[in-house]
């Protein structure tokens, strides 16, 4: 580990006893987290599936209707995100650092926020006109079909909260709270680290075609540059948060209209 700066406005990085994780080190604990995410999500979608009643040896067909289900995909989210951050907690501990001061957990400066908000407001009417004249659906059909199976088992109030609270919580803490810090103070740099995260991000969205994992690779981008100019991982989340927010109330819009 090593006392870095980044060159930035707003700087979270500065000469304290706060150290911070080089590139490898980061590299470790990321991985290590993300083996845990995925693990714990793993244990999560086995307890659904044992707790309905089905099992491993039911057909595909019954397999991808509970994995895909709203409910599973909820307790999955919720459920993965303690012992995931734990790791990362722990590698902000290891650092002699507080939660807050090694994942920039404060909170941003007005003129940052409304910045923000203001990107996301134009950024999310972009995405869909590139969407609609490509030829692909606005909202990702994995997305209909969750809150799909939401609304008819009375599970929205879980989604969303799975959707728009947690998840922006748990992936801005690792991509843009932990790893970017890692990596912008590494040789890398702020771009790479930019760069490195959405790509990493970008691609644990497996449900999504490559359209859409461009779109994420775009988004994440903006997120790091978001995350380098006001110096706080809190404005990422709050800004994850509304695109998901907007994400759920296009898809609900879409789905109640058609019912």
């Amino acid at each position: 580990m090593t006392d870095v700066t980044l060159p930035k406005p707003g700087a979270d990085l500065t000469s304290n006893p706060c150290r911070t994780w080089g590139f490898w080190s980061t590299t470790i604990f990321g991985v290590i987290s993300i083996f845990v995410w995925v693990l714990a999500q793993t244990l999560a979608g086995l307890a659904v599936l044992k707790w309905l009643g089905t099992g491993l040896d039911a057909s595909d067909l019954e397999l991808h209707i509970v994995t895909t289900h709203a409910l599973t995909i909820s307790i999955a989210t919720i459920a993965s995100m303690p012992p995931a951050t734990a790791v990362l907690f722990l590698a902000a501990w290891r650092a002699r650092c507080s939660i807050t001061e090694y994942f920039a957990l404060r909170w941003p400066a007005r003129k940052d926020l409304l910045i923000g908000v203001a990107i996301i407001v134009v950024l999310l009417p972009l995405g869909d006109l590139t969407s609609y004249l490509t030829g692909h659906d606005i909202v990702p059909a994995a997305v209909v079909d969750a809150y799909k199976t939401a609304r008819a088992s009375g599970h929205v109030l879980t989604l969303g909260f799975a959707l728009v609270v947690i998840a922006p919580l748990m992936e801005e803490i690792l991509f843009r709270g932990f790893l970017f810090r890692g990596y912008a103070a590494s040789r890398l740099g702020v771009t790479g680290a930019i760069l490195l995260t959405s790509v990493i991000w970008a691609s644990m969205h497996i449900q999504y075609d490559v359209f859409y994992i461009v779109q994420i690779i775009v988004l994440g981008c903006v997120f790091g540059w978001i995350r380098w100019r006001s110096g706080t991982t809190l404005l990422t989340i709050i800004l994850h948060a509304l695109v998901n927010l907007t994400a759920l109330l296009q898809v609900a819009y879409i789905v109640e209209r058609a019912a």
